[in-house]
């Protein structure tokens, strides 16, 4: 008998008597303003599968209720996670700096914080990654962030309350980056395999909107743009003179008073359109690239017509962007099931995603 037969048929004995691998699962929780959203993933070879979503409302501001809610949904129980801090006390710098390793690079920030973020250098925590480097030029470019110690230091503080324990805290549009970076967009208003692809993302959450310029999957320009959910909301409520809570449910399903609800948020759609015209006008003049596609995500992406209303006055090709869509995912959640929900878990999914890198 070959020896290679031997060994195969031996092995699949012994396996048998051997006890089967636990399957590990990511968990990526994004605690925003209004909702705690939340991911569970696993991976096998190179598929990511969705094992869990859970999306649930902070009400009267307990987070903390909100998050032991969702945490109980998991599969199994949960002792560490990825999560993430967004808006006024974080930011992201990116800087042409002299080639060095990632070791001294990190060194150097620890001392020269202060140069690049307008914040005392004991009052924030940093971090920085390298994105390319331009061996000709003895240069790199290098993404830099940072978050005040009081934003990260109440979100651990929030997590030890409910039980669990933050691995790891990133930023929200980093997040979001990391879901490109790993499956990249199909889209046809792109040319395939076109070089320096350069995408406009952006994340239109309840309190903040946040735009991300990535050139070839890699992050370039980021800014919050303190627009959201919640502005759209106050324009319907003043412009269709109905309460808060009224105006909420017309939002998410104004039926026959969509032409109503979209005037009255006309105003708030013309200020976010001024703030994207000058963020990619700037980057088109800077860096020498226009964006070839916008994608929207993020639960006030949801608003009826607001993406035709960006493509018509940007004249950019925009589309609702599903960052959930690339997974393979469980028979159980079905797209009837997650619908349009799915475009608010980009931050938990691209913090999920960091595990497995």
């Amino acid at each position: 008998m070959d020896i290679q037969v031997l060994l195969k048929k031996y092995f699949s004995t012994i396996k048998q008597f051997l006890p089967s691998e636990q399957k590990t699962s990511a968990v990526g929780l994004d605690i925003g303003t209004g909702e705690c959203k939340l991911i569970e993933l696993a991976k096998s070879d190179k598929d990511y599968e969705l094992v869990s979503w859970a999306i649930e409302p902070i009400k009267n501001g307990d987070a903390n209720a909100a998050i032991k809610k969702i945490l109980a949904e998991l599969t199994t129980p949960c002792k560490s996670l990825y999560t993430s801090v967004f808006g006024k006390g974080t930011l992201i710098r990116y800087i042409d700096m002299p080639k060095m390793s990632l070791e001294d690079l990190k060194s150097s920030f620890d001392i020269e914080a202060d140069k690049y973020f307008p914040f005392a250098q004991d009052q924030i925590y940093t971090d920085c990654y390298i994105l390319d480097v331009r061996e000709k030029e003895k240069m790199m470019s290098v993404m830099a962030a940072a978050a005040k110690k009081e934003l990260v230091d109440r979100r651990v503080k929030l997590l030890e309350e409910c039980g669990v324990g933050a691995e790891f805290i990133g930023l929200n549009p980093v997040a979001l980056a990391n879901i490109l970076n790993v499956f990249g967009v199909e889209d046809e208003a792109t040319e395939k395999g076109k070089e320096d692809l350069t995408l406009a993302l952006l994340d239109m959450g309840e309190s903040v909107s946040s735009l991300t310029i990535l050139v070839n999957k890699l992050p370039r320009f980021t800014r919050d743009i303190f627009i959201g959910g919640r502005d759209f909301t106050k324009g319907i409520s003043v412009g269709l003179g109905v309460s808060f809570e009224e105006a909420e449910k017309l939002k998410r399903e104004p039926g026959e008073r969509l032409e109503e609800v979209n005037r009255a948020c006309d105003s708030v759609v013309a200020n976010v359109i001024q703030e994207l015209r000058l963020s990619i006008d700037y980057f088109a003049t800077e860096k020498n690239h226009d964006t070839d596609l916008l994608l929207l995500t993020g639960g006030a992406s949801m608003l009826e017509g607001v993406a035709e209303s960006f493509e018509k006055s940007l004249e950019v090709n925009v589309k609702q962007w599903d960052p959930v869509a690339a997974l393979k995912t469980a028979s159980e959640f079905s797209s009837r099931e997650m619908g349009k929900k799915s475009l608010k878990l980009g931050v938990a999914l691209g913090l999920a995603l960091y595990q497995y890198d």
